[in-house]
């Protein structure tokens, strides 16, 4: 909106050849108006409080920084909605018009591009309604027209500021323009701190517009712009008083102009004013045919409107809701006022108020009953009594009557307000979805996934729809979305919640310790129970991201808490396969080898007694003994061989076996090694054929051959012979 100071007397120096002459100019004003200028300027200062005239604004800087800190500490999630926050440098506004202060016109940025705008041009938004004060001056019946002809079709006219100043201009205005056939509606300059401050000068705009002979149904708008107040505290419930005044004195329309800076920084709320009714003000730097800011009921996109043959400029606006383009001839409106549409979410979090059935006052319910349940206001009405009264329905479409607002808090959304939690929680359900958000469109994991690990509710929200949502952490701080308490069951630590398991593991790597309590006081050290298998009873899916075993020994010992990672997990009591690859000989003749750990019978060891095979691996089962899988050189399964049934050697040769039989070389050509890599020769059979040796010991080697190992009768040790060589003597 475009003011102008309050003065009506200038000099201006006239120039007559070379003669320069001071002469005294006047606008025209009759002495009625100069009167009324004096008296307004008089009662403008005993009326208005000093600190609102004059006052100097904090730096520019420091409020941006104070915003800069606010806006970082809110969040957007805590503020207004993507469609609110628009781009900042897209848009500068208006600001301190006031026609009680010496400033002329100022912007929040700098001027645009063009310095004016014709109506005549093609590439801008709508120009429905432009708004006048006495800036505008004198403008004829003649003037509108022409506007009107430019397809505008009406016009708000300033009638008030405060509670001291009147536009003198404005009683012609709004004749003329009704005269032209423009739609007028009417607003008031506020400067309003308080509620009771609001109702005063909602009377004052009200008298006047009473004196001027405006209709109730006329749309009375409260215009919230000027930069001196903009930091004050609570312009939603001071505008919202402004309303409700204007309501009890009959004026049923009342709408509200406001910058869009203001709704950006947090500095009122246009939902609770109701979006509809809001006329926000954002100017382009270079106006399109883009229309903006559509969620709200009107948008004031330029000061600089220009038209053909009339003087001036304009503020010119887009209507949406056409509330400025119409009048209605409404019926005088009943004491609880029009039905406003609203659809926030409200929790009832008073006792001792109640519910109504009519605004006759038909009881329908006590508060004692309803309280802390959640409702969607659809509508409220803002009574002549002073109160708010919102009409209340539950998560199902149940309506539950009317109810005075002081009896609620304004939640967030439907999901409610963020409510500080932090305990600890274990997924216990896996069929449920992790929502990146409460309106549920978005999915950001599903419960399999997640399923009986522990994480941090580090907040909660009771949603409308009667479920309550825990906003999860990993124990890195990685938000991991929005979980239906359903699907989690809370726990007394960060430990994790116990779960039955019931697996056999072996602990299978060295440097785990085992735990006595998550304190982290040791039970066991990795040497006493490393290559051990246990029955994993339970397990804890720490917060810390490990999981943590149980572990119970087959007398049902407790061994501690131990760290799955180290561990193997088994098919049963025989524990984990742990690969060997070892070649081991059969050294008792009266054991069994066998087929499973279910203690079937493969084969006696008395059918393979002193044969060497490899144990390509092992199970330490839970028993205390260690069984050997045992293969023979044809790839063959032999059976599960006890421990103490075979003996190992230093390689495929197996074990070394006593003999002490006389042996005699009957075979040429075969080499007496040095090694059972088969590398080092020590001797051949040609030269010491038909001669005795001593078989000291001998080897069931892996590959099927039976090797002696020789000596002579000095003694000499003459290395090992394939016994297909030699013929036993005794």
């Amino acid at each position: 909106m475009f003011i102008k100071k309050g003065t009506y007397f200038l000099l201006s120096t006239i120039v007559l050849g070379s003669l320069a002459t001071v002469v005294p100019t006047f606008v025209e004003a009759t002495d009625e108006q100069v009167g009324k200028i004096e008296m307004t300027e008089k009662s403008t200062q005993e009326s208005e409080p000093s600190e609102k005239v004059g006052e100097s604004l904090p730096e520019e800087s420091e409020v941006n920084n104070k915003m800069d800190i606010k806006a970082a500490d809110e969040g957007l999630e805590d503020g207004n909605t993507h469609e609110d926050a628009e781009e900042e440098d897209e848009f500068y506004y208006p600001s301190n018009r006031s026609d009680l202060t010496s400033s002329f016109r100022s912007y929040a940025a700098p001027r645009a591009k063009n310095d004016t705008i014709s109506i005549t041009d093609v590439n801008k938004p709508r120009a429905d309604f432009i708004d006048v004060s006495s800036h505008n001056g004198y403008i004829s019946v003649e003037e509108y027209k022409v506007i009107r002809s430019y397809g505008v079709k009406g016009v708000a006219v300033k009638l008030t500021e405060g509670t001291g100043y009147r536009n003198p201009e404005a009683k012609n205005q709004v004749a003329n323009a009704k005269a032209a056939g423009l739609v007028v509606s009417a607003y008031h300059y506020s400067w309003f701190e308080n509620e009771a401050r609001a109702r005063k000068e909602a009377q004052y705009f009200a008298q006047m517009a009473n004196e001027l002979g405006l209709p109730k149904s006329t749309l009375m708008i409260n215009d919230l712009e000027d930069g001196k107040i903009k930091y004050k505290d609570n312009h939603t419930k001071n505008a919202k008083a402004f309303e409700n005044e204007l309501n009890r004195l009959g004026y049923g329309r009342v709408n509200h102009y406001l910058g869009l800076h203001w709704i950006n920084e947090n500095r009122i709320d246009p939902n609770q004013l109701g979006r509809e009714k809001v006329w926000v003000a954002a100017y382009p730097f270079t106006p399109t045919l883009t229309q903006y800011h559509t969620q709200y009921g009107a948008w004031q996109w330029s000061s600089k409107m220009t038209f053909p043959g009339v003087h001036g400029v304009f503020d010119i606006s887009s209507d949406y809701q056409g509330s400025y383009l119409s009048e209605e001839q409404s019926e005088p409106l009943p004491p609880q006022g029009s039905y406003i549409s609203d659809g926030r979410y409200v929790e009832i979090t008073k006792k001792g108020y109640s519910t109504w059935s009519n605004f006759d006052w038909k009881y329908r319910n006590k508060t004692d009953n309803l309280y802390k349940k959640k409702f969607q206001a659809k509508g409220r009405y803002q009574h002549q009594n002073g109160a708010t009264y919102f009409s209340l329905y539950d998560a199902d479409g149940k309506w539950y009557g009317y109810l005075n607002a002081e009896a609620t808090s304004v939640l967030k959304g439907p999901e409610g307000n963020y409510l500080s939690d932090g305990r600890y929680v274990s997924i216990s359900k896996d069929n449920y979805t992790v929502w990146n958000n409460l309106n549920f469109s978005k999915v950001k994991a599903q419960t399999k996934d997640l399923y009986q690990k522990t994480y941090q509710a580090k907040g909660r929200y009771e949603h409308f729809n009667g479920d309550t949502y825990y906003s999860l952490y990993d124990n890195k701080g990685t938000w991991l979305g929005y979980l239906n308490v359903r699907a989690a069951k809370t726990i007394d630590s960060k430990n994790g919640a116990y779960i039955s398991d019931g697996r056999y593991v072996t602990v299978s790597k060295k440097g785990y310790d085992s735990w006595r309590n998550f304190s982290w006081v040791k039970k066991e050290s990795t040497e006493n129970i490393y290559d051990k298998t246990f029955l994993a009873k339970g397990r804890y899916e720490n917060f810390n991201g490990a999981t943590y075993l149980s572990l119970y020994d087959e007398k049902d010992t407790w061994y501690g808490y131990i760290n799955e990672n180290g561990v193997k997990v088994g098919d049963g009591a025989q524990g984990a396969y742990i690969s060997d690859g070892r070649y081991a000989t059969v050294i008792a003749d009266k054991d069994d080898l066998y087929n499973d750990f279910n203690w079937k019978v493969r084969k006696s060891t008395n059918d393979v007694f002193e044969k060497t095979f490899q144990a390509r691996g092992r199970y330490q089962h839970m028993n205390g003994k260690t069984y050997y899988s045992l293969y023979d050189n044809q790839n063959k399964w032999q059976g599960y061989a006890k421990s103490d049934s075979v003996k190992f050697g230093g390689g495929k040769q197996g074990a070394y076996i006593s003999d002490g039989r006389t042996v005699s070389i009957v075979k040429k050509n075969y080499s007496l090694w040095g090694n059972f890599g088969f590398n080092k020769v020590k001797g051949n059979t040609t030269k010491l054929m038909n001669e005795q040796y001593i078989a000291r010991g001998r080897y069931e080697h892996g590959n099927g051959n039976t090797y002696f190992s020789l000596f002579d009768k000095d003694d000499n040790w003459l290395g090992y012979l394939n016994a297909d060589a030699t013929e036993i003597l005794k």
